[in-house]
């Protein structure tokens, strides 16, 4: 993308590009009839870069093809990330369906037609969403003679802010990234992280357990903006599993963690280093140009910070008086 993504469209993006998770949200989610018209084993994802820096700005998107009897069927899947739903966002489909149309003639310049594009939003903020759902509901006027001239269609909503927590369905890991989004906005981050822990203990591959650990503890350190890195750790060593590969990331995530403190330690000792040396010099200054500075004085200086003690000793240099230097 070219604008800086939010944690939230970098989670999705993570999450919905790996092909195990794509396959089965769809399955769980397209109609039985249109499953029934598709390859879904024969399911990419598409990495034409067709979408207008202007859409990205607002819009994580990713295209999924699948074969079907007579070309290829594009899945859209629009992600919308804001707490406040977005009212245009048929006008905005409508402009992806036209890119993707004219990025498929580029590539088959001998195609006469062109393939379907089922659009799907999925959605997970704060408040309903109450969005047009056809696009001649955004049309006014719209007198009946002028209806076939205009386009006509509407989309799949996934409102996973609306379902139940037993609504969200799939396989342990499609489940839990449905659940990491929908609880994203939850007043107790810390209770749905540790229960997200307990989902990714049953994934079976270790591996893939361990980048989904990753992604996911760092979409809640930043998407929630109220859980902090020693919290993770702290949940972390609580949840501890005895399986070698996890331990060993969980670990050096800790020890990450331990390192990043020791630094900041240090840095604030060296800081702290630092301020003791100006305010030293600022008071030798002070002694030597105006005598023996007094105890409220001295101590006003020492527990100056770094700004002010160098605005200080601009000042010494052409003050008349103690008390001009501290005014």
């Amino acid at each position: 993308m070219d604008d800086i993504a939010t944690p939230h469209e970098t989670y999705f993006r993570e999450s919905f590009s790996r092909r195990e998770v794509a396959l089965d949200f769809l399955r769980a989610q397209l109609p039985p009839g249109l499953l029934a018209e598709l390859e879904l084993d024969s399911l990419r994802i598409a990495k034409d870069s067709y979408v207008s820096k202007e859409l990205r700005a607002s819009f994580s998107d990713l295209v999924y093809r699948v074969r079907q009897a007579g070309g290829e069927l594009s899945v859209y899947l629009l992600f919308e990330h804001k707490s406040v739903p977005e009212y245009w966002t048929l006008l905005q489909l409508h402009r992806y369906i036209g890119a993707e149309g004219e990025q498929y003639r580029k590539q088959h310049p001998q195609a006469r037609t062109l393939p379907p594009v089922y659009p799907m939003v999925i959605y997970h903020g704060k408040r309903a969403w109450k969005a047009p759902a056809a696009f001649h509901d955004i049309i006014a006027p719209l007198p009946a003679a002028l209806a076939p001239f205009v386009p006509s269609f509407t989309y799949h909503l996934v409102d996973l802010s609306e379902r139940t927590d037993a609504e969200i369905k799939g396989t342990v890991l499609s489940r839990l990234v449905q659940l990491a989004l929908r609880w994203i906005y939850s007043d107790t981050p810390s209770e749905r992280l540790r229960d997200l822990l307990a989902l990714i203990e049953r994934i079976e591959d270790r591996e893939t357990a361990v980048e989904i650990l990753e992604s996911l503890l760092r979409y809640y350190v930043q998407g929630t903006g109220c859980l902090d890195e020693p919290e993770v750790r702290q949940l972390l060593q609580q949840t501890s599993t005895g399986d070698p590969v996890m331990q060993t990331f969980i670990d050096r995530y800790i020890e990450q963690g331990r390192e990043q403190g020791r630094e900041q330690g240090r840095e604030q000792g060296r800081e702290q280093g630092r301020q003791q040396g100006e305010a030293a010099m600022l008071l030798r200054l002070i002694e030597r140009k105006f005598g023996t500075p007094s105890e409220a004085v001295r101590a006003r200086i020492v527990g100056a910070d770094a700004e002010t003690l160098l605005l200080w000793s601009e000042r010494i240099l052409t003050a008349e008086s103690v008390e001009a230097v501290l005014h």
